[in-house]
């Protein structure tokens, strides 16, 4: 098959599974379903868990980094749910085909079927955590405004990215089991390189460093208009120009490796 019907099969795919969505939407609700049948919580859980931690570190870190606490845990509370979003997003999109061998090689259906599955029930876990944020809004009267809606727009480039991800680390880390290990290592670096914990403004001298780093940047699109921040363009811009690398170089290798998924699943 050469490269130009490579790309058109990959197309068609992704429309066929655009197309199935009613498909995709109940398996990815039944996913985070499945994670917590018989418990009482539910999903949330997971919520109550982050809350916890959320409300331990943000009273120990603002006494540690002279901070009050009205201003600190809004800001970490956001970083950890918004974390939470882009990580388990990279590390899980390793498993997309992995996960759902069996089906993969059995059923014949798009296999962008399992890449939406998974982009929604990322989501469907991060409105589950974000219950986190609507609490501590709350708590400390932070009101929204015109621009707290730039959120829904930054929310779109999460899951957009989550797709191009699962397209590129699904079928990679299908064929070499070895990578989502190395992925969850960087994870866990980028994670402490990353200001979730700790702000920006605290290392001026190092901004250079910080603006290298994408994932603050996507952290900050949404970071900003929940907290009521001044809006930086600049944030924005990075954003929207790695989604468009990322879409490009996802669906270009999404075209060539999609047919071997099966073999390698």
């Amino acid at each position: 098959m050469d490269r130009r019907a490579r790309l058109e099969a990959g197309l068609a795919d992704l429309r066929a599974g655009i197309r199935r969505r009613e498909l995709w939407l109940f398996l990815g609700w039944r996913d985070v379903q499945k994670h917590y049948r018989r418990s009482v919580l539910g999903p949330f859980w997971l919520t109550l868990s982050m809350g916890i931690m959320v409300a331990g570190l943000g009273v120990l870190y603002s006494q540690i980094f002279n901070m009050e606490i009205s201003t600190y845990l809004p800001f970490l509370a956001l970083g950890f749910i918004l974390w939470g979003l882009i990580g388990t997003s990279i590390t899980n999109a390793c498993t997309v085909f992995t996960s759902a061998a069996s089906s993969v090689r059995q059923i014949h259906m798009p296999l962008s079927i399992y890449v939406f599955q998974f982009a929604w029930s990322q989501l469907i876990t991060f409105a589950h955590n974000f219950v986190i944020y609507i609490a501590v809004a709350l708590i400390f009267s932070i009101k929204p405004s015109w621009s707290t809606l730039l959120v829904i727009p930054a929310i779109g480039l999460f899951t957009l990215n989550a797709v191009f991800c699962a397209m590129i680390l699904g079928p990679l880390c299908a064929r070499f089991r070895d990578i989502p290990l190395i992925i969850a290592s960087l994870i866990q670096v980028a994670f402490f390189m990353t200001p979730v914990l700790w702000s920006a403004e605290q290392i001026p001298q190092r901004a250079h460093f910080v603006n290298l780093n994408p994932f603050y940047h996507f952290i900050e699109i949404a970071r900003e208009p929940l907290l009521g921040e001044p809006i930086s363009l600049l944030h924005w811009v990075v954003a929207i120009v790695l989604t468009a690398i990322l879409g490009t170089a996802s669906f270009l290798f999404y075209a060539r490796f999609r047919s071997r998924v099966a073999y390698w699943a």
